[in-house]
């Protein structure tokens, strides 16, 4: 799935990462940072939280539990390459994938976890785990199987890319990279039945 000398000059979808932190926002569990106004006369102090200026609008400074988790990178290639002065242009954010542990329901099921080792092609009839990329044990990984979970992504900004690439383990083959991106588009791109019934123009003849 990896190949053996990683190009580390660049990200590639399908990169795995390491010791990225992972929000949990809980939205009853976030902490901001801010002053106490003083209080008017029969009035309680009143709490203010305090943004920091950004040239795409205030930014405020919270507190939630994280998790330190290793990470696939799900951008486009070509939108994340660096150019000038090993920048990224035109993308704000890296977008990133978490990999999680193989359920257990799947570990103790041979046949689920046969289906969810072979990646299978998302439009197959026999596919199963749409959300879930398999990624073989690895000695970088901890010499454990693992999953890359479409459904919990996150991003970090473009401007981390020289601390993302302090965090690069494994760049993944061509052929690999089409799987992963084939079935990463399919997760998100599926139709509703509504959706399909409703003879959209862009769902002719050979459109999925």
């Amino acid at each position: 799935m990896f190949i053996e000398n990683a190009d580390m000059t660049c990200l590639r979808q399908g990169d795995i990462l390491s010791n990225l932190p992972f929000p949990v926002l809980r939205s009853g569990k976030l902490s901001f940072v801010g002053k106490i106004d003083p209080p008017t006369p029969g009035s309680e102090p009143a709490f203010v939280p305090l943004p920091s200026e950004d040239p795409r609008g205030r930014l405020f400074s919270i507190q939630t539990p994280a998790r330190i988790v290793f990470a696939a990178v799900i951008s486009q290639c070509c939108d994340i390459a660096p150019r000038r002065g090993g920048k990224i242009e035109g993308q704000h954010t890296i977008a990133l994938a978490r990999l999680v542990p193989l359920p257990d329901k799947v570990r103790s099921d041979a046949e689920s976890l046969a289906s969810l080792r072979d990646n299978t092609n998302p439009l197959s009839p026999t596919a199963s785990y749409l959300g879930l990329f398999h990624v073989p044990a690895h000695a970088s990984l901890n010499g454990e199987e693992w999953a890359i979970d479409y459904s919990q992504p996150f991003c970090i900004p473009a401007a981390e890319l020289p601390a993302a690439l302090r965090r690069k383990l494994l760049q993944m083959t061509d052929e690999s990279r089409i799987r992963f991106k084939l079935k990463l588009s399919f997760f998100y791109g599926r139709l509703t039945d509504e959706e399909a019934s409703m003879g959209h123009e862009w769902l002719g003849p050979g459109n999925p």
